[in-house]
């Protein structure tokens, strides 16, 4: 396992040496970002979820996901309340926010081959509810220019999600006990096996290792109330959640400790929020940390 975190670390190196050397501009990540969010990760959750056994006792997973990301917003925005609008809201729409397509499927697929892809996909769910829902209405009350809830933008955002869309598709079509014929999954499984090279070089590209020194305050004490919460809340699951798969605890547990999505720099603009650059050192410095927490885990752990 240590082998292949280092393959990980070394994609995204690559990713990022690429952007330095200007062989790849920052923008490019977004034709990267279009390839492995529509094309290579839906592939790898349809191999993934065509033929597994899946339990209805996984549902607790998303409602686990719901309760935390409001919790956590709700606990984050107190601990700011000294704090104009633009910061709460900022520190708001961070809080629970989570980059599982990108940075967990890629490791899960890794270290849980067999069942990792379940167990998270469901997590993600939840995480989906989140992010295009609570984290759309943080950003929008704490905003100083943004019109009415937009539940019309909250749908189509959800619907666009195509890796979330895949993942329900197959697991209604795995229910129903319909499954595609080896020749479908061959293809799929062929653009699988890009997803992780493509989505390591892409966070390599998104990196950015900028430092603005007057926010350094305001993201040390979010980070420590991102990995705080994310700690304490993971030791609850781990000694109080009354389930006997030890898998659902470990999903929550890591994706609790997983980056601050980047969804969250769209919702920044579109809410005229004058914060980005703190959203920017957040979502970077996370994509370290949280590199570092997980090869500690699984190393521990697994």
């Amino acid at each position: 396992m240590t082998q292949q975190f280092i393959i990980i670390i070394l994609l995204i190196a690559l990713g990022y040496v690429l952007k330095r050397l200007n062989y790849f501009k920052a923008n490019d990540s977004q034709i990267f970002a279009t390839l492995v969010l529509n094309i290579t990760l839906p592939s790898l959750v349809i191999v993934n979820l065509n033929k597994a056994e899946l339990d209805i006792s996984l549902s607790i997973l998303p409602i686990m996901m719901i309760c935390f990301g409001v919790i956590s917003k709700i606990i984050v925005i107190w601990c700011f309340l000294n704090r104009d609008n633009q910061i709460r809201g900022t520190m708001g729409m961070m809080t629970a926010s989570l980059n599982i397509g990108l940075f967990a499927y890629p490791l899960v697929a890794t270290i849980w081959p067999e069942k990792g892809m379940i167990y998270f996909g469901m997590a993600d769910i939840g995480g989906a509810v989140i992010m295009f829902g609570v984290t759309y209405f943080v950003g929008n009350y704490f905003s100083n220019g943004a019109d009415n809830f937009d539940f019309k933008y909250l749908g189509i955002n959800i619907v666009k999600s195509v890796p979330l869309m895949t993942y329900i598709i197959m697991f209604i079509l795995n229910l129903s006990n319909i499954h595609f014929p080896a020749p479908v999954i061959s293809f799929f499984s062929t653009l699988s096996k890009a997803n992780m090279p493509l989505s390591m070089i892409l966070l390599g590209l998104m990196l950015s290792f900028k430092i603005e020194r007057r926010y350094l305050p305001l993201v040390a004490k979010y980070l420590g109330l991102h990995y705080g919460i994310a700690l304490v809340a993971g030791l609850l699951v781990h000694y109080f959640l009354p389930v006997h798969d030890e898998m659902i605890k470990t999903t929550l547990q890591v994706a609790w400790l997983l980056p601050v999505g980047v969804s969250v720099i769209p919702y920044a603009i579109q809410f005229k929020y004058r914060t980005l650059p703190i959203i920017g050192m957040v979502t970077n410095l996370t994509i370290v940390i949280s590199i570092i927490i997980l090869y500690v885990y699984q190393a521990i752990f697994v």
